[in-house]
């Protein structure tokens, strides 16, 4: 039997001097990542619905007056009025308000209660939460919301008279 010679450093060195081209052009091609089509849900329009249910909370009124983050931020709100636009549109009867927990409807008389409790004030609501369809315009580039509810929530204050948390005050459904 013949017995194999190993292979010298020639045959190594043209391996090498053929594969680390091949790993240098492999290496340096350009990854494009391929374009998917988005799957989406679609309006009647055929605008894409970016999320049929997005839930936050916005603070509304500072807790920490010396938080100029936070009073920059709500420097054009008018507070005040849209909840006097809330209450007074429940008082006439256009807008139902709801229990924020189990979404039973109340009555005129029962927001006049609320409106009655001492620890209750429309001056201490600072939170309200949003209910809120997204959708994305992809025509325009546009992003718009639909708000469907809001809830209105209240502060709620320690026995020092630190703020501990808010207090859903009650929901109303906008469309």
């Amino acid at each position: 039997m013949r017995q194999m010679r190993k292979p010298g450093k020639e045959v190594y060195v043209i391996i090498l001097t053929l594969l680390i081209p091949v790993i240098l052009i492999c290496g340096c091609s350009e990854n494009i990542p391929v374009q998917k089509e988005p799957v989406v849900q679609r309006t009647e329009l055929n605008i894409p619905v970016i999320a049929d249910t997005v839930i936050y909370d916005v603070v509304v009124k500072n807790p920490e007056p010396d938080n100029q983050w936070t009073e920059e931020s709500l420097r054009n709100l008018n507070r005040e009025a849209f909840v006097d636009l809330i209450f007074n549109a429940i008082y006439r009867k256009e807008l139902v308000p709801y229990d924020h927990f189990t979404s039973k409807a109340l009555s005129v008389d029962e927001i006049s209660g609320l409106e009655n409790d001492p620890v209750f004030s429309r001056d201490n609501i600072g939170r309200i939460q949003f209910v809120e369809e997204w959708y994305f315009d992809e025509e325009n580039l546009r992003m718009e919301k639909r708000v469907n509810s809001i809830t209105l929530g209240y502060e709620i204050f320690d026995f020092d008279g630190n703020l501990r948390g808010y207090k859903p005050a009650f929901m109303v459904k906008l469309n």
